[in-house]
């Protein structure tokens, strides 16, 4: 009877995507074109972190002088069932219930803790993350950059995802899915965030659905896509999901407590509590299951508030143990809890989801079900794009770093203006002092500058990144290509200023050199401050951090403390200051048989400021290999945040996945 069921799923979603290839559908390629149905089942699914929990004193409390310990704590305990197509499937439970892990835990979004368990789709295995490449996930965080209008936003999605994607064929999924979510009146209205205000969190909502509907896939999850939204818009994006599952996808969303009217809506509900299943099934008959168990719903109230409510919440506080013991209705709902637990697992609907595992439907996947991305390269231009309108949308941020460098120009200019007409004394104090604030104002602020832009799009990249929408090398590159000109710019317009204003020995040669090595200096900036944001977790730690990794280069930056007076076991650490090369070059270029009426004044400044044996090509060619240095690190930075984040995978181990996606069905079912 259950293996019945599964087949005519199965058959039924056939037909829709049969529909879709003959053309019956008004928009083509709108979803799940010559796509196979896709089903999941999973099999003792179980997700456990370790934890800090400190030891309980005498009375019970937690005392914060108590020596701390590492305990298992249980997400998932041991859940199997099935995810069908052609289903809007709901997964529903109290906060903390373990709902948001299990779409995790399958989709491969696990950074920590260990996750154990079988994973399949249309039999074939897709542990350790492998579902991610056949699904398309939606975070309960509406992560977008700011700056792009909606329209930009959903077309952006859609070109990174379909290959050789006509412009007519973008503007007809666009307008689908816009019309469909009703994002109509703010198509052209930029996405926005606190300080810039722009679209509502509902169309940011709408807006992240529409990303991933616009494009093909066969599998779609959602982390609550109606929190936030009123009923109305709730009922829109349901509405939505409804008629995705029409066409043939598995949808799979969690939702936290749903409305009567919405929990009508979905075809198979998961009730989660303390990570165990204790109901999985058609979400018409959850009401009557619960009713032969004597928790009988109450008629005009709202099933979901009853179960969450009456049947297996417990109301968990911190309070003591014996507290607990002495409530005896906290009790009853603990036992409540229990007792639904046993009973599910000795039902007839958790035999039939055994069956819809060890019996699943066999088709193989097609190329047309992996999550695609187009070339390396059209994402390199994509995001390219998208970058430059970014920074130039961005016009408080592009305003400040020219504002900044025409300041910090004309602050050494006015303080050291026209040094040249003093004593020698005088001239090589100020020209020295000069020297050496230019090397730090074309370091020390632009790499705070960098480090703070980029820490907020940080989020934006881990997240589409997740989602598979591009790589990490064509973001990278695109980047780096956007940030060139304005780190060019700005030290230009630095050095234009400065130099003509301090006085320095005015040769066409002489001022290229100075420009060159504030050039450089600018770029290191960059890359470090790059490299740094890659490292930490948020700014504030970030920020934390720089002042420590700048006050070395400062301090060993050849004019605070002289080279020869040092002792030899710290001596070293002048050679990893890029502001010392810089200072050198500086220095070597203005005081080099620099004269003073015939004396010969600027070789002995050299002499006494003891910058070491490197020329003007050796000391910019240094300052060149710590820009190399910081971008392949920035690189590197980037790839390990991936990793951090759960959404990194080596060439050879996609490969392995997608055979295995590909391939034929796990042994276990080939009989």
């Amino acid at each position: 009877m259950v293996e019945t069921h599964v087949d005519k799923a199965f058959e039924e979603a056939k037909d829709v995507v049969i529909n879709v290839e003959s053309g019956e559908n008004t928009q083509p390629r709108f979803s799940l074109e010559k796509s196979t149905p896709i089903g999941i089942t999973f099999e003792n699914l179980s997700y456990k972190v370790s934890v800090v929990d400190k030891q309980k004193s005498a009375t019970g409390l937690k005392s914060p002088f108590s020596k701390a310990r590492r305990t298992e704590k249980t997400i998932l305990n041991g859940v199997t069932g099935a995810f069908r197509p052609g289903r809007v499937t709901a997964i529903m439970g109290p906060s903390g219930g373990g709902k948001t892990s299990l779409l995790n835990a399958m989709s491969g979004r696990i950074t920590s803790g260990k996750v154990t368990g079988n994973i399949w789709v249309n039999g074939r295995s897709a542990d350790n993350g492998a579902l991610k490449f056949v699904c398309r996930y939606i975070s309960q965080d509406d992560v977008m950059l700011p700056t792009q209008m909606v329209k930009e936003q959903i077309d952006m999605s859609i070109k990174l995802r379909i290959d050789n994607v006509s412009d007519k064929e973008v503007e007809e999924r666009r307008m689908k899915a816009v019309e469909t979510l009703e994002l109509e009146r703010c198509m052209n209205t930029l996405i926005g965030d606190s300080m810039n205000k722009g679209i509502s969190g509902g169309e940011a909502k709408r807006t992240a659905v529409a990303n991933e509907i616009s494009t093909d896939s066969s599998v779609l999850f959602l982390d609550e896509p109606t929190s936030g939204l009123d009923i109305y818009t709730s009922m829109v994006v349901v509405k939505m999901l409804k008629e995705l599952c029409k066409r043939g996808q598995t949808v799979v969303l969690v939702v936290h407590q749903p409305s009567s009217d919405m929990f009508r809506m979905f075809d198979d509900a998961v009730l989660l509590s303390e990570g165990s299943i204790v109901y999985f099934g058609p979400q018409a008959e959850m009401v009557d299951y619960f009713a032969k168990l004597n928790f009988v719903c109450p008629q005009y109230t709202n099933p979901a508030d009853y179960v969450f409510t009456d049947v297996i919440n417990i109301y968990k506080t911190d309070a003591v143990d014996e507290a607990m013991d002495r409530d005896e209705n906290k009790n009853q709902k603990k036992s409540n809890l229990e007792f639904v637990k046993k009973s599910y697992l000795e039902s007839e609907l958790y035999q039939r989801q055994v069956s819809y595992v060890e019996h699943p439907e066999l088709t193989p996947l097609s190329a047309k079900n992996l999550v695609k991305n187009v070339s390396r390269f059209q994402q390199f231009k994509i995001l390219a794009r998208r970058s430059g309108k970014n920074m130039f949308r961005n016009k408080l941020m592009v305003r400040v770093r020219i504002i900044q460098a025409i300041v910090f120009g004309l602050i050494v200019g006015i303080l050291f203006y026209d040094s040249s007409d003093n004593a020698p004394q005088v001239q090589l104090q100020n020209f020295t002092g000069a020297l050496f604030f230019s090397s730090m104002t074309q370091f020390i602020p632009v790499a705070v500058n960098v480090l703070s832009t980029f820490t907020a799009e940080r989020q934006v990249f881990i997240r589409e990144h997740s989602n598979r929408a591009y790589f990490v090398t064509p973001y990278f590159f695109a980047k780096l290509l956007v940030e060139f000109p304005l780190q060019v710019v700005s030290p230009v317009i630095f050095a234009t200023i400065s130099f003509f204003m301090v006085g320095y020995t005015r040769t066409v040669e002489q001022f290229f050199i100075y420009l060159l090595t504030c050039l450089l200096m600018s770029l290191t900036g960059f890359s470090m401050g790059f490299f740094i944001s890659t490292i930490f977790a948020d700014i504030s730690t970030a920020l934390s951090v720089l002042p420590m990794m700048i006050i070395v280069p400062v301090v060993f930056g050849g004019l605070l403390v002289n080279s020869n007076s040092m002792f030899p076991w710290v001596a070293w650490l002048q050679w990893i200051s890029p502001i010392k090369y810089a200072f050198s070059a500086f220095c070597i270029n203005q005081f080099t048989d620099y004269t003073y009426n015939g004396q010969p004044i600027g070789n002995n400044q050299l002499k006494n400021l003891s910058l070491g044996p490197f020329g003007i090509a050796a000391n910019l060619g240094f300052l060149a290999g710590f820009y190399l240095l910081f971008t392949f690190l920035g690189y590197t930075g980037l790839h390990r945040l991936v990793r951090r984040a759960g959404s990194g995978v080596s060439l050879i181990a996609e490969r392995k996945i997608y055979k295995r996606l590909l391939g034929g069905p796990d042994p276990r079912f080939a009989s």
